[in-house]
């Protein structure tokens, strides 16, 4: 009987691979007989995701190594933490936001997934098969809730923005290529723990139904499922993966 959630043999790009969450998908993606190409800008072979021709060559590299690309998954994104010094004008009050940086997470989290898949569609369109995956977030279906962070904290509204427009990235994409049979849904994680301090811990979990944050290795089987023929029929969709929290 045919495995309808293998992903053996499959040749799938990934973006911010060597990222946290990246590269959880890659490890897992790889022991179940994926070939992972990683694009990101601290790969051993780095890759500008923000410079479509330098996305486009490691495209073309790709389909001459592979003579195909099955899926594309997109996690690449700028996502500051709230405790480290270099990243706490992200979480500065709305009206005193950079632009320099809502430009760049922007360019980051939501123009990126666009120029690669830009890159990897011609390839999908030819074959008449392929899936891609764009990784969004709760938040991109709920507000934040301010009260979890430490006062004076706003979460990342630059982040939040890109993530919903991811949805309608998504959409977009999802629509224009369904004749061509190339899947485009997206994932919606809720928290997941990376070694946050105790108190935010405890608030997070207590805004799901589940009362905890998520494990690093939670994600890996929704991911291989919109990879696979699993979800076959499956295309604009949006899978939420969050605790519960957004159903409160």
């Amino acid at each position: 009987m045919k495995d309808l959630f293998s992903v053996k043999g499959k040749v799938i790009i990934l973006t911010g691979g060597s990222g946290f969450l990246g590269a959880q998908f890659k490890r897992h993606l790889t022991l179940c007989g994926a070939e992972v190409v990683i694009l990101d800008v601290k790969a051993k072979n780095p890759v500008d995701i923000t410079n479509p021709e330098d996305v486009k060559k490691a495209v073309d590299r790709t389909v001459i190594a592979h003579k195909r690309i099955d899926g594309m998954v997109n996690v690449a994104a700028i996502n500051a933490v709230p405790e480290s010094e270099t990243s706490k004008n992200f979480w500065k009050p709305y009206e005193k936001y950079p632009l320099e940086l809502w430009k760049k997470e922007l360019e980051v989290n939501l123009t990126a997934a666009h120029i690669v898949t830009q890159a990897v569609a011609p390839v999908m369109m030819k074959q008449k098969s392929g899936a891609i995956v764009f990784l969004a977030s709760d938040l991109a279906i709920i507000a934040p809730n301010n009260s979890i962070y430490e006062e004076g904290n706003f979460k990342d509204i630059a982040y939040v923005t890109s993530k919903t427009g991811l949805l309608g990235l998504m959409r977009s994409w999802a629509s224009y290529l369904g004749r061509y049979n190339v899947r485009v849904n997206a994932a919606v994680p809720g928290g997941m723990f990376n070694g946050h301090p105790d108190g935010f811990v405890e608030k997070n979990s207590a805004l799901n139904m589940l009362g905890r944050m998520a494990k690093k290795d939670e994600y890996n089987g929704v991911i291989q499922f919109l990879l696979s023929d699993a979800s076959s029929y499956m295309t604009g969709a949006t899978l939420v993966v969050d605790g519960g929290r957004t159903a409160w």
